[in-house]
This record gives structure tokens, C-alpha cells and sequence, in this order.
């Protein structure tokens, strides 16, 4: 067989998984909640269609005779057909039941969190979650021998990551985290947030967020934003991208910044090199990669002094009233104050790792069966006052919170923090090679920002792997060295010790 015929399998099974996608936005914004039942079904028919063509005789014919020509192809489309070759390897490894009956689960359970959660009654919910980790524990072991059980799901999200190599690096985040915190904390006072809870009307707010996110450089002519429960990005091709966001009229944080941030996931996938549409390659390397470009926009960008020079006299036009006793500084500190909260999504950028870290904590003991699913409520809240010192009031302010448990995102919330080390890392490297960064973000002017990113990150798609990718931009590897100096500076300018 022939490098056509290996593209043909790859833009067959590239076309279904877009399709079943297409399904699953639609589920989320548009689809009536009466068809749940038919949904799941459908869904779990394109995972098995997806899985037929991902390792029949033709994938594996296609797959055996790769070596024969790929010296004859360029460096790039070697690439693609070895991350093929990567996915066919461990999809022949996974039964078609189990991802059918994960499909079907997901489908199901997510429409049980949302119920669990609107009521606050996690048992709703709980045979679900059961049943799902029951399927991932059989995925993982499937994939294994792995060091760690969870190891297998972790490479999922993050190729190449382990438990050995997180928890090191999750442990010197914590503790740097709980030194600034002790020193933020006599200081509390001297920063209030109250102007972000005042009341913003919602078209007022969707239409300043969407017209930021364009200054930014998404592109509207691939590219749409909907409404949904849980603010997502999804990509069907670099030319069919899919935000959403949420709007609280009481909060101007929840969709100026989670737009912001969905745009960040978005600009990426508009940015990744046509020549990999229809492959495996044409999405980001791992989500942690993929992360690092959300927050970089949302947080590195969109909550820095210098943005809100630009940005601020257009946000108190469109809020004459409520902002009218605010200044570039005042506002500037408000959105980046640091307090322990309740909710992961509306965390700040210090405390926000800490969600992180007790996800990864629980993830890890759920696969390996030192914690069962009945023990989380309880298990969640204590850890929540260990770790951040907030009590937890019902369990749809606490373990209902997220999607990504309800559609079987097991092994994805560390990527959540390798995305803040990875794009603090990127803002260091960047800054050497944009020497007058700050004064194009005090312009507004951030296409040499975005061309940056486009060149370095997003039109490489997923031919290389995290490690490669941050070796090779920034010539050492991963660190929270990066972000702890960043975030250290930016409290210490916001809480003036």
C-alpha cells in the first residue's frame, strides 16, 4: 500500500470521530434534552464504526507497509503516519465493547450530572461515575504494563507523562503556592473584586467578549461561539472551530475570561498546517500544550496591566455605570486577586492548582482502587479545607462541579497545570524574542503574538510530543520554576509586599 492509501484510512476515521463530535457540541447547545437516549446510541455507533476503520485489514495493511516507503516521504508526513501508527497500536489494544460502552456512558452519565447537579443529590449520579470508572480501570489495563495504573490514562492527554513525574513537580507547586498565600494573607484588604459581581447585562457582556476575542486574532470566518452549561472548544477541521461560554450576569468574569480562554483552545486549532486536515495530526500535541495556549491568552494576556490599558476604556463604555468609580490599576488588581475559592473554572491563576492537584490525588486512587466512588463527597470536602481552608456548602458547589468526570476525561485535569508551566515558559521565551512585547499589548496589537505561537506551536498540530515541543522552544524541559517567578511577581505588584 501506498502513502495515498494510508491517507485515504486516516480522513476515513478522521471524518467519523468530526462526526461524532459535531454530535456531542450539539448535545451540549442545541439538542433537546428528551433525546439523550437516541444521542448515546448514536454516538456509540460512530465510536464502533471509528474503531472498525481504525484497525481493520485495510489500517493494518496500511500500517505494515508504512516502512517500506517512508524514507521517500518528507519529514512531516513521516510524522503523521507515526502518530497513525501510535493510535493504531493502542486502539487495537482496546476492545471495541469497552468504547462503545464508554461511549454510551458518557452520553448518559453526562446528562446525570447535570441533573445531579441542578438538584444536589450526587447519588443521581453516582452509579454512573461507578460504572465509568469501572470502564476506565479496564482501559488502563488494557494499556498496560504501565509504572502506574493511571500512568495509561495520564499518556492519553499528556503522551509521555507518568504519576513518578507529576507528583515531584505537583509537590513544589504546592509548597510555593501556600509560601505566597501566607504572605498574601495579612493583605488581603488591600484588594477588592466587589466591581466584578455587580450587575452586567448579558448581551452587553457576550458582545464585549466576543469582539476581544476577535482583537485577539480568532477568526470569525472559521470559527463560532454558542452557549452551553460548561464553556468547551471543539474542532471538526482547522476551518470549523466551536466555542462556547456561559454568561452570569452577576459575574464579568465567567464569560469575558472563559471566552478568552476557549479562544486560546481556538486560535490554536485554526492555526494548526492544512496539510494534516483529516489525520490524527491535525489537532494540538497534548492538552497540557493545548492548555498552555488557552491560559496564556486568558491569563499571561488578558490580565495583564498592559492589555487593560487597551482594553479598559472599551469595557467602561460598554459598562459606563458599573465601572465608573474604576481605573486601569483598580480593575488590574481586582481580576487578578488571590483568595481560595469553592469553584476550579473561577479560580485564580495561584490557588487554581491546588482544584488541580486534589482532582489528580482522586483520579489516581479511583483507578487504582484505594478510593471508591461512594467516598468522594466526603473525601472532597475535607480535602477542599485541607488544601484551600474553604468549606464546601452542597456537593454541586464541590464534587459536581465539573463535566469531565461525567464523559470519561479521566487522566485530563493535570493537563489543566502543565498548560500554566508550559505557558509561562512559552511568556519567557517569547519575551526574548518580542523585545517590545508589553508596548504591542499596550497597542492592542497582537498579531506578532499570535504569528509566534503559529510558527513555534500551533503548525506543528500533533507531530511532536509536549517534551519535544518545550525542548525545542524554550531549550530545557518542563519546570515550575517559570510560573512560580510569574505568578510571584504578578502578587507581589497586586499586593504590594
Amino acid at each position: 500500500m501506498s502513502w495515498l492509501d494510508l491517507q485515504t484510512v486516516m480522513h476515513r476515521v478522521s471524518d467519523i470521530n468530526a462526526a461524532s463530535a459535531v454530535l456531542s457540541w450539539d448535545q451540549e447547545t442545541y439538542m433537546p434534552s428528551g433525546a439523550v437516549q437516541s444521542r448515546s446510541e448514536q454516538l456509540a455507533t460512530l465510536t464502533e464504526l471509528a474503531h472498525h476503520y481504525m484497525t481493520n485489514d485495510e489500517a493494518q495493511r496500511a500500517v505494515s507497509d508504512f516502512a517500506s516507503y517512508s524514507e521517500t516521504l518528507t519529514e512531516r508526513q513521516r510524522r503523521i503516519g507515526q502518530t497513525f501508527i501510535k493510535d493504531f497500536d493502542r486502539t487495537k489494544k482496546l476492545p471495541a465493547d469497552l468504547l462503545i460502552e464508554q461511549a454510551r456512558t458518557a452520553s448518559l452519565g453526562q446528562d446525570a450530572w447535570k441533573k445531579a447537579r441542578q438538584q444536589n443529590n450526587f447519588r443521581l449520579f453516582k452509579p454512573f461515575l461507578e460504572r465509568m470508572y469501572q470502564l476506565k480501570r479496564e482501559e488502563a489495563l488494557c494499556l498496560a504494563p504501565t509504572e502506574h495504573l493511571y500512568d495509561a490514562l495520564l499518556d492519553v492527554y499528556e503522551p509521555g507523562m507518568t504519576v513518578s513525574a507529576l507528583i515531584p513537580v505537583f509537590s513544589r507547586l504546592k509548597a510555593g503556592t501556600m509560601d505566597v498565600l501566607a504572605r498574601i494573607g495579612p493583605l488581603q484588604a488591600r484588594v477588592s473584586d466587589e466591581v466584578l459581581y455587580k450587575t452586567f447585562p448579558r448581551d452587553r457582556q457576550l458582545s464585549m467578549a466576543q469582539n476581544i476575542i476577535g482583537k485577539l486574532g480568532f477568526s470569525d470566518s472559521t470559527g463560532r461561539v454558542d452557549l452551553s452549561a460548561h464553556p468547551f472548544c471543539t474542532s471538526f477541521a482547522n476551518t470549523d472551530v466551536r466555542l462556547t461560554t456561559r454568561v452570569r450576569e452577576n459575574d464579568l468574569r465567567s464569560c469575558l475570561f472563559g471566552l478568552i480562554h476557549e479562544a486560546g483552545h481556538g486560535m490554536y486549532e485554526q492555526g494548526i498546517s492544512s496539510e494534516m486536515s483529516r489525520t490524527p495530526s491535525g489537532q494540538g500535541a497534548s492538552m497540557g500544550i493545548h492548555e498552555s495556549q488557552s491560559l496564556f491568552w486568558e491569563n499571561v494576556i488578558a490580565r495583564s496591566e498592559e492589555f487593560w490599558r487597551w482594553a479598559f476604556p472599551q469595557l467602561r463604555q460598554t459598562f459606563p455605570d458599573q465601572l465608573a468609580n474604576q481605573d486601569v490599576s483598580l480593575f488590574f488588581k481586582a481580576i487578578n486577586s488571590i483568595k481560595p475559592s469553592l469553584n476550579r473554572v473561577e479560580a485564580d491563576e495561584l490557588t487554581y492548582n491546588l482544584h488541580i492537584i486534589l482532582r489528580f490525588e482522586f483520579e489516581k486512587a479511583l483507578i487504582d482502587g484505594s478510593m471508591s466512588v461512594s467516598d468522594i463527597p466526603e473525601a472532597w470536602n475535607a480535602s477542599m479545607k485541607e488544601l484551600l481552608g474553604v468549606d464546601v456548602p452542597s456537593d454541586a458547589d464541590g464534587c459536581l462541579q465539573d463535566v469531565h468526570w461525567s464523559i470519561g476525561l479521566m487522566g485530563y485535569f493535570p493537563s489543566y497545570t502543565l498548560g500554566k508551566l508550559y505557558a509561562a515558559m512559552l511568556w519567557n521565551q517569547m519575551r526574548k524574542d518580542i523585545p517590545d512585547i508589553d508596548r504591542k499589548i499596550e497597542d492592542g496589537s497582537f498579531s506578532d503574538i499570535l504569528n509566534w505561537l503559529r510558527f513555534n506551536i500551533h503548525d506543528y498540530g500533533r507531530t511532536e510530543d509536549p517534551r519535544e515541543i518545550i525542548q525545542r522552544v524554550c531549550g530545557r524541559p518542563l519546570t515550575e520554576t517559570d510560573f512560580m517567578e510569574y505568578v510571584g511577581s504578578k502578587a507581589q505588584h497586586v499586593y504590594g509586599f
